[in-house]
């Protein structure tokens, strides 16, 4: 990486969070491979990098009001800027726009929540709260970048930010990064008008648009075709308003070196002993957010439905689910959080025992189970990468077997050593996959685990974000990125 480059990374959630214990603060590293990737460049960058980012809790306001994040630079290696936002715009910004709209139609959840559209309330939020913050995300960072610097937006949480910036620095070199799935029109389009265009119309404000995979690189291209934009695929190019917006697919690799450090754990260990020790037939894992696209409920109801109809592994297999809460404010995830408890009770009343459910976050309790699998069901609907299909493969000891669904973003990469869920919303579409799965010979086994935990081994998250970087820097010297599209998708 060019250590000569100025960097602005801009994320609703920065690389640390802020805890307050007896009247002092602490900070928190943030969870996840986007954090770890994008403090790596930081660090690198030392003092030529800023991160903006919400002060996203009590803690982060009252360390910002004291000037704790004066201190960041020596603890983090470069600076963090953290804005204040009013509560209930951030709600609505954050949790009904952000979280509920957004991510809703990324994912196409529509049919799959039972909601036939939204009104004048979510038009009204993202008019009076979206818009506005990503607008004031975009100020902040006019008011403290050179205009040689790179700005990188991160998700669709600030999709409208990069127009704004681009309205208050024209030349500025700019991209935009959508961590999640982008399913298309069919998704986006369910949204009140005129919000599709604009959330659009707000990413194509950016130089580079940067996706996982290539089928998200199309949906976003069919909806800028829905706005009257020009878009020519083999050059992963969009005219929109006498601009160019170039736009690319990064896939995003795990850490194998510091999962498998992480596994190496006391912590770890002891529950890896601890599973293997309590099944006494194959063990079946899935470690997820309780989150609906990550279609949990139809995992349980197809494990349960192996159970029923294989004597020979019911009494003997064990599922072990190692889930986390998410977004528990809001109403949809209240109901399916209890829904994916009755149904793993409704399992385990047919086949006593038969499903551990842990809803809570314990990341080596999670390593330990991802050790000893002997198959990791990830069969979500949607996903825009799915980072646990890789970490899986990454740690996994036992020679396990990985169950993905085709719409997981990380099938591209990891189907041709997978057993392949071909429709995620067919539970005996996964139930087959599971036995399938379950059946494998161990010399199958083993060949697959070896060319997945390769596969997964073969990059690290520094060279993804150096890609991002060294294509901007690219379109800010020469109009175009280094890279072809097929290079990187």
């Amino acid at each position: 990486m060019n250590k000569d480059l100025d960097v602005v990374l801009v994320s609703n959630r920065g690389p640390v969070s802020f805890v307050e214990i007896q009247g002092s603060f602490q900070t928190q590293r943030g969870a996840g491979g986007l954090a770890g990737a994008l403090d790596w460049a930081a660090r690198e960058l030392g003092d030529r990098a800023e991160w903006i980012a919400a002060a996203t809790s009590d803690a982060d306001k009252s360390a910002l009001e004291q000037g704790a994040t004066k201190d960041l630079p020596k603890e983090l290696g470069y600076p963090v800027h953290l804005i204040e936002i009013d509560p209930g715009t951030y709600n609505e910004y954050y949790d009904m726009v952000s979280n509920r709209m957004l991510w809703f139609a990324n994912h196409c959840l529509w049919n799959e929540l039972g909601l036939e559209s939204f009104g004048q309330r979510e038009l009204a939020a993202f008019e009076k709260s979206y818009d506005p913050v990503n607008r004031k995300f975009a100020e902040v960072a006019a008011e403290r970048i050179g205009k040689d610097a790179l700005v990188l937006f991160q998700d669709y949480h600030l999709a409208t930010a990069p127009r704004h910036l681009r309205a208050a620095r024209p030349d500025q070199t700019i991209l935009h990064f959508t961590h999640s799935s982008f399913c298309g029109p069919q998704g986006l389009g369910r949204l009140p008008r005129p919000i599709p265009r604009r959330i659009i119309e707000g990413m194509l404000g950016a130089d580079l648009i940067g996706f996982h995979v290539a089928p998200w690189v199309e949906g976003f291209m069919q909806c800028c075709e829905e706005i009257g934009a020009v878009v020519d695929r083999s050059a992963g190019v969009v005219e929109f308003e006498g601009r160019r917006s170039w736009v690319r697919a990064y896939p995003i690799p795990v850490d194998a070196d510091e999962l498998r450090a992480t596994a190496a754990s006391d912590q770890a260990k002891m529950w890896s002993q601890r599973f293997g020790d309590e099944t006494t037939g194959p063990l079946v894992v899935r470690a997820d957010r309780t989150e609906p696209s990550k279609n949990i409920v139809r995992g349980f109801r197809a494990y349960g439905m192996v159970l029923d109809r294989r004597p020979d592994l019911a009494g003997r297999a064990r599922f072990v689910a190692c889930l986390y809460p998410s977004r528990q404010s809001m109403e949809e995830y209240q109901t399916y959080s209890a829904e994916v408890r009755e149904t793993a009770a409704q399992v385990n009343s047919r086949h006593h025992g038969a499903i551990d459910l842990f809803m809570e976050n314990d990341f080596p309790r999670t390593m330990g189970a991802l050790m000893v699998y002997d198959v990791l069901l990830v069969n979500s609907i949607m996903d825009g990468m799915n980072l646990v299909s890789k970490e899986g493969a990454a740690v996994n000891e036992t020679a396990g077997v990985l169950v993905l669904s085709r719409s997981a973003g990380s099938f591209s990469e990891l189907g041709d050593d997978s057993v392949a869920i071909d429709d995620p919303l067919s539970v005996e579409s996964t139930a087959a996959a599971l036995e399938k799965a379950l059946d494998m010979p161990m010399g199958q086994r083993f060949d697959c685990a070896a060319r997945l935990k390769d596969t997964v081994g073969a990059t690290k998250p520094q060279e993804w974000i150096n890609t991002q970087l060294e294509d901007l820097a690219a379109i800010r010297d020469h109009g175009e990125p280094s890279t072809d599209p097929a290079d990187v998708a």
